[in-house]
């Protein structure tokens, strides 16, 4: 980068070639960081084939990790500790571009009235990795892609927060795992206790949160990973942590009404603005969630709704890099109100496990078939035409108690349910959500390695590729997508669920002989390589030929001997 500036204004570093899809970050030297209002704040222009971009200088100021604050781990929910993070250095104006086509790039410095404080160039160099940001594939609007065409297909848990002391090192550890295990994408709150940036102080930021997240997403950026940030939860809107909304002596009912009002609440408008600041040129954000189940904080539920769509539409008109927006939603039963509006991107739902939940009543035995439950939701997602994901699942219970997680040490029911996530017809992988106490805990990482090779395998650009429709009420179950050149195919028998193996203690099911699967729609008279691959891991454990009738229906023999596996369906070469 070179450039002439204005007296001792610049910008540092001065970077040499960078490659497209990097994220850059530059110190603003000469100008002091003494206000989180952007209003006041100087921006970059940056200029060149990919167009023009205006980004927002925030403040900013490196942190370290002072573990001995907290005598023991900090409970979930619970405040940052005073002094968990102590600031280094002073405080700083920072910016941050990701140039995403090659060429040379115009940048100046402007103050906030538009005058030129410095300007320069950079000389950008084609980079290895597809160009972001992630959007809905214009081949195929029920799945991702990068912007590029390049499809992405999320595989990977919930990693919403880390305990402290050593939160930094939970996120690496939890990060190294899933992506040596194939895992693409993870999903992270901006949580009061790890990484809300907000504070009790309507337009001040938390500037320790703030490098925390950073430091966060670096990890995942190191490991390939792409993270689904979720901006608001439940918990902190009903207790009032870092929410200030409504005045500092606002009690739970004005803090929602003031919170959920619409027009929207100023404040949280501005956090958002310093959010995309701070965050939004970076390609390792998948997607934005504005509020994780909203309706469990507002009792009633009707209030958020308009909320949610007023957010959406807000957020969209915000973001100059046009990445994915969804929220989340509590209840079981309807939660396509949210999956509808028509700003939300990308459904989400929400599914657990509800054996020992005290109040499920009847509702506990249809969870029983941890397939099946998430078939059921996703046979009423797929109706509407857009892409969408199982945000959380697994089984309900507390960090302190949880007797699915306790008898499932295998993780029977974290392989179904990532597995039925995608052949269900979502965009990716079911995302359990017990990734600390459960996952990591029984170091059961690997379960995401068979779903990533296999789904490495499947050609996501196919324009025509898509989900089998439900199969009805017979002893088996077929899940997966199909094309007439291709299919991915699950056979599943209804008794094999986690319930009549971990507490009936029935030995898991098979196919008691073997049989017939009919594809209609595909290429007559056409031969297939037919494939059986392993869940575990990917590996291939048999393969055949056949060859599909004059009228395109294709009957694919499926033998009983192999459990816990897929069928990968080719033209054959």
């Amino acid at each position: 980068m070179s450039g002439l500036s204005a007296g001792e204004i610049r910008l540092d570093p001065a970077f040499s070639n960078p490659h497209t899809g990097d994220l850059l970050q530059w110190s603003i030297i000469g100008i002091s960081a003494t206000d989180d209002d952007l209003a006041l704040a100087p921006r970059v222009e940056f200029t060149g084939s990919d167009g023009r971009w205006l980004r927002h200088a925030v403040r900013s100021q490196d942190h370290q990790a002072n573990d001995h604050a907290a005598s023991g781990p900090v409970p979930v929910g619970e405040p940052v500790p005073v002094g968990e993070l102590v600031p280094v250095g002073q405080p700083r104006l920072i910016v941050r571009h990701t140039v995403r086509t090659a060429g040379l790039q115009n940048w100046r410095l402007l103050d906030r009235s538009g005058a030129v404080l410095a300007s320069g160039e950079l000389d950008v160099v084609q980079g290895s990795g597809p160009r972001g940001p992630l959007q809905i594939s214009q081949r195929n609007s029920r799945l991702l892609s990068f912007a590029d065409g390049t499809p992405f297909i999320p595989i990977g848990p919930n990693i919403a927060w880390a305990n402290a002391p050593g939160r930094l090192e939970r996120f690496e550890r939890y990060f190294t795992k899933l992506s040596a295990s194939g895992g693409t994408h993870v999903r992270i709150w901006l949580a009061s206790w790890c990484g809300q940036i907000a504070s009790d102080l309507p337009g001040r930021y938390r500037l320790d949160q703030a490098w925390l997240m950073d430091r966060v997403l670096a990890l995942a950026r190191s490991q390939g990973l792409r993270a689904t940030l979720v901006i608001d939860n439940h918990h902190d809107l009903a207790l009032g942590h870092q929410t200030p909304y409504g005045g500092a002596e606002a009690d739970r009912e004005a803090r929602l009404k003031a919170f959920l009002n619409v027009p929207l609440d100023p404040t949280w408008t501005r956090k958002i603005a310093w959010i995309l600041a701070r965050w939004g040129a970076d390609d390792t954000i998948a997607a934005w969630e504005l509020a994780n189940e909203p309706d469990l904080a507002e009792p009633v539920r009707d209030r958020t709704l308009p909320w949610i769509a007023a957010a959406a539409a807000a957020f969209k008109r915000m973001d100059a890099d046009h990445r994915l927006v969804t929220a989340s939603w509590a209840g079981i039963e309807d939660w396509e109100r949210v999956m509808t509006i028509p700003a939300i991107d990308l459904g989400q739902i929400h599914c657990y496990v509800l054996e020992w939940a005290g109040e499920a009543g009847p509702l506990r035995f249809a969870t029983r078939d941890g397939v099946g439950m998430l078939e059921v939701a996703a046979a009423r997602a797929v109706t509407y035409g857009k892409p969408f994901y199982f945000g959380e699942v697994g089984f309900q219970g507390t960090n302190e108690r949880n007797p699915g997680n306790d008898i499932d040490g295998q993780g029977l029911l974290l392989r179904q349910q990532a597995w039925t996530g995608l052949l269900a017809g979502g965009c990716g992988s079911g995302m359990a959500w017990w990734w600390d106490n459960h996952i990591d805990k029984q170091n059961l990482w690997h379960i995401y390695r068979g779903l990533a090779a296999v789904a490495a395998q499947v050609d996501w650009a196919d324009r025509h590729l898509a989900p089998l429709p439900p199969g009805g009420e017979g002893e088996i179950r077929v899940l997966g997508w199909q094309s007439p050149d291709q299919a991915l195919l699950w056979v599943q028998p209804r008794a094999d669920t986690w319930y009549a193996h971990l507490v009936q203690g029935r030995p898991r099911q098979v196919l008691g002989q073997t049989i017939q699967i009919r594809l209609a729609g595909m290429r007559p008279n056409a031969a297939y390589a037919v494939r059986t691959l392993g869940m575990a891991t990917g590996a291939e454990l048999a393969k055949a030929i056949a060859t599909a009738s004059a009228t395109g229906t294709l009957d694919v023999p499926v033998a009983p001997r192999h459990l816990d596996s897929v069928l990968r369906i080719d033209l054959a070469k």
